[in-house]
Order: C-alpha cells, then sequence, then structure tokens
C-alpha cells in the first residue's frame, strides 16, 4: 500500500445500512432450519456491537422477530454481524480489509460450515449468510460462551488448554475432510488460504518488522556489542526472511487447515465449564493451509509470558497432542499413518520455531502496547493511526518503551526470544 496522504472514503451510505427484508427473510429461513421449522418474518432491527472494537471490520447484532408456522407466539433470535468497515484510510487500505473480509466470508460459506460435523465438541459458530461484504453467524454469547475480561493480558496453562484442544479439533476435522472429499483444502481452497498478513508486500508485517529490528538492537545484552549490532544489522534480516516461507505448505511435514490468529481476543470460553469445554474460535482471517506446529506457536506465544511458557511448554505439548489424537481416533485416523506421529509433531516445533518467535514480536507492536493507545489513535487521529499501521511505527515504540517500563520489558522478552534463537545460537 502507498505512503500518500490520508484520505478516507465512506463505503456505505449509513453504518446500519446492511440488509434487505429479502436477505433478512433468508436469514431467517437458514436459522430455522436447523430445527425443521419454518416461520414468518415479522421485522428486523440492527444495532452495533458496542462490546467488539476490532481494527479489522465492524460489528453488528441482528434482531429478528418472527412467528413460527402454527404458533400464535412471536420470538426473537439474536445474530452476530461482522461488516467490513465503514469508514478506511484511502482506497487501497480499504481493499486490503476488504481482502481479509472475503477471505473469511468464503471460508465460513464453503469450509467452516462442513468441518463442524466431524467432531461432538463445539468449537466454532454456525454461519447462515454471506455476502461480499459481510457475514452473519450464532452469536457466540447466546450460546453460552464468554470472552476473556476486559484487560486480561496473558493466560494461565488452564486457561490456554481449552484453546489448544480447539484448535486439535479443527486440525483433526480438516483432515476427515480430506479423507471424506478425497480432496487437499490447500489444493481446494487455494484462493482462499492466500498469505495475507506475513509477507515482504504486506506493510502491517514489514512496518512491524523494522521496529522489532530497532528494539532489538536496544536489548540491554548486545546494545554494548559491536558484534552483536553488526549481526542485528547485517544477518538478521536475511535469516527472517526465513519465515516468508514458513507460512506456506510445508514440502516435509503433514499440512492441516490452520486459524492462526488464536489470542485472547479471538476466543470465547464455555459459561459454565471454562475449563472443560472447548474455546470457541472466532476471526478467520489469517487461516493457511500448513503444519499444526504454526497453530500451536502462535497460540502459546501470543497467550503467554515469555517466562511462563517455557515452563509450561512440555504440558502443552501434551495437552494439544493428546486431544489431536483422540479427535482422529473418533474420526477412525490413525495420526501415525497421517505424518503426525508425536516424534513428528515435536520436530515440527522445532522447524517452525522462529516463525513463532518473530511473529510475537511483531505482533506484540500492536497486541501489547500500553492500554488503549491504539484505540485511542483509531479513534482521535485516524492519519496517525494509519501511519502507525502500515507506514512507520519505529519511532513510537521506542518511544513507548521509553515511557512504560511494563512494556519495555515484555518487548525485551520477545526480543529477547529472537536473539536466543539468531544471535545467541550462532554464538
Amino acid at each position: 500500500m502507498s505512503n500518500g496522504d490520508y484520505n478516507p472514503i465512506l463505503t456505505r451510505k449509513n453504518r446500519t445500512e446492511l440488509f434487505t427484508i429479502d436477505e433478512c427473510k433468508e436469514i431467517l429461513d437458514n436459522l430455522l432450519a436447523d430445527n425443521n421449522e419454518q416461520g414468518v418474518l415479522i421485522n428486523f432491527e440492527i444495532k452495533p456491537a458496542t462490546e467488539h472494537v476490532g481494527f479489522l471490520g465492524e460489528y453488528f447484532h441482528l434482531y429478528l422477530r418472527y412467528q413460527l408456522n402454527n404458533q400464535k407466539y412471536e420470538q426473537t433470535s439474536r445474530l452476530f454481524v461482522k461488516s467490513v468497515i465503514f469508514q478506511n484510510a484511502n482506497m487501497e487500505f480499504y481493499m486490503e480489509k476488504m481482502g481479509l473480509i472475503k477471505k473469511e466470508i468464503k471460508l465460513y460459506e464453503l469450509l467452516l460450515n462442513k468441518l463442524k460435523k466431524f467432531s461432538s465438541h463445539v468449537w466454532c459458530a454456525k454461519c447462515y449468510f454471506t455476502r461480499n461484504d459481510l457475514f452473519v453467524m450464532q452469536n457466540v454469547e447466546d450460546m453460552g460462551y464468554v470472552a476473556l475480561p476486559s484487560g486480561t493480558r496473558f493466560l494461565s496453562e488452564n486457561q490456554l488448554s481449552p484453546i489448544l484442544k480447539s484448535l486439535a479439533t479443527l486440525h483433526a476435522s480438516s483432515i476427515a475432510y480430506e479423507k471424506e472429499q478425497g480432496k487437499t483444502i490447500g489444493v481446494e481452497f487455494r484462493e482462499s488460504l492466500k498469505e495475507i498478513s506475513v509477507d515482504p508486500d504486506v506493510e502491517w508485517y514489514t512496518t512491524g518488522l523494522r521496529a522489532v529490528l530497532a528494539v532489538t538492537a536496544t536489548h540491554p545484552d548486545v546494545r554494548d556489542s559491536a558484534e552483536a549490532q553488526e549481526f542485528i544489522a547485517k544477518e538478521l534480516p536475511r535469516i527472517l526472511d526465513r519465515v516468508y516461507y514458513m507460512v506456506n505448505p510445508s514440502p516435509v511435514h503433514r499440512n492441516v487447515f490452520v486459524h492462526r490468529d488464536a489470542w485472547g481476543a479471538n476466543v470465547f470460553y464455555h459459561k459454565e465449564q471454562p475449563e472443560e469445554k472447548r474455546s470457541i474460535l472466532v476471526d478467520f482471517q489469517l487461516c493457511r493451509y500448513a503444519p499444526p506446529a504454526t497453530d500451536f506457536h502462535l497460540a502459546t506465544f501470543l497467550n503467554l509470558e515469555p517466562k511462563n511458557r517455557k515452563k509450561m511448554m512440555d504440558q502443552l505439548i501434551h495437552t494439544y497432542y493428546n486431544a489431536l489424537t483422540e479427535e482422529l481416533l473418533e474420526m477412525g485416523i490413525d495420526a501415525d499413518r497421517k505424518q503426525l506421529s508425536k516424534q513428528e509433531f515435536e520436530q515440527s516445533l522445532k522447524d517452525f520455531a522462529l516463525f513463532g518467535v518473530t511473529y510475537n514480536c511483531i505482533a506484540a507492536t500492536i497486541l501489547r502496547l500500553p492500554d488503549n493507545y491504539l484505540k485511542n489513535l483509531k479513534d482521535e487521529r485516524p492519519a496517525d493511526f494509519h501511519r502507525f499501521c502500515n507506514v512507520d511505527r519505529t519511532e513510537d515504540v521506542l518511544r513507548l518503551m521509553k515511557d512504560y517500563p511494563e512494556f519495555a520489558d515484555y518487548m525485551y522478552e520477545c526480543v529477547g526470544d529472537l536473539l536466543e534463537l539468531t544471535y545467541h545460537k550462532q554464538n
């Protein structure tokens, strides 16, 4: 995307000008079909979902008021709507976000509803309607699931386990789907599984990468070492180029359908049994066809403090792998025969460690900023928000590290993992 002037556009005349009456009738028909019911739509109402403040879309609640056939009482159902953002930085920025939304729409429309049938565990909401700029799905809160408490920074092992089990169910279901269909997901859905975040042409990633390299150079372990500074300036960027290849289907390890964004804001926990039931995963914008290790790494890196992650690793691997093999067994599939033995999985974790570490460092420059910094930037200074996300954030990140010691400590833990895997490994 170009670095031109901020020039906002509107994608619709009105934020709530979302559906026609005929579309709502279609949505109602699809909803009632779950229970083999039919009914008549009386009216519908759209309200902003104020509890959601994502940066890549806008969120609404759709209320359908209807009367079932042969019943005299009216009923109301609430559904969740995700739409392309209403006001955007510029046309290229808009098209980029449209690409993210369209990818998720296609996956809900063509694949996710089908994957749900392979397991009795609930791990994903059902989609009832798609259009090129939005989709409508079950409201996970009405299903009995809740988001993490506001202000949650890191997860415990007990909180992460339901996420890992959900990912295991997703991965196993994709293998079962391929067995049933006789097709490879990576081929069948190639157009919907293109890489749109980790790419040398994606400004979000490269802008973050430049900031991470700058932070790495200031790490206390290396900032006074001429040798280390030369390594960071000349060798480290070349090493990190390997990550671009790690996001593609592996020619060595077994590939599955991966979520690749299972951090705290994209999961919901069962209200009554939060540790026993699998979490519901949302936001399928970054999905790929890749080894399960990529999902495992991101779920653990993005949700845990670095020092705790290392202590928990053996148990986390056990939790994920047991859930995976149990799901596959229920589906009549032997993990060993699908290149997913315990040994093969653990080797893939080593092979993709650089991907997990690097992505976590870059994500930290967005996800771990001081409270409400990015939200306030978006609301009060949209041009600066656009610049921070897609043009340059290095100076801002370094300044915030000086102003907020807790943020600096976390960034140094993240880039410390990066140095351990690169510079210290070679010296």
